[in-house]
């Protein structure tokens, strides 16, 4: 999994791209929880580059939401790929998650 990260207003913007197999493939998940833990702003993963999620990744999307919410930071999904929308569709996750449609809408609700 490649990761990139960028500033973005307030928000910080992780761009994800490869295989969310979670496991001891975290590339993704440590930066994320360090960019929660600075606790300022909001922390958008831009997924549009994830070609597969197992349920293990979704299980660290999970874990990594829960913490967001209990340090009061603003996490979303941006741009969700065609397989991992329907992964999400499918488990009902599509409405843990807070979800946009592309990178821009997501950046409206941080700021």
């Amino acid at each position: 999994m490649k990761v990139h990260v960028e500033q973005r207003g307030s928000a910080k913007v992780v761009f994800l791209n490869g295989s969310m197999t979670g496991g001891d493939d975290r590339d993704w998940a440590e930066p994320v929880t360090k960019l929660l833990d600075e606790g300022k702003g909001g922390v958008i993963l831009e997924m549009s580059q994830v070609s597969y999620i197992s349920s293990a990744g979704l299980g660290d999307l999970v874990r990594i939401t829960a913490l967001a919410n209990s340090q009061g930071v603003k996490f979303m999904l941006a741009a969700v790929s065609p397989f991992v929308e329907a992964v999400l569709k499918t488990t009902h996750l599509d409405k843990f998650f807070d979800v946009c449609k592309d990178l821009d809408s997501a950046l409206t609700k941080i700021d």
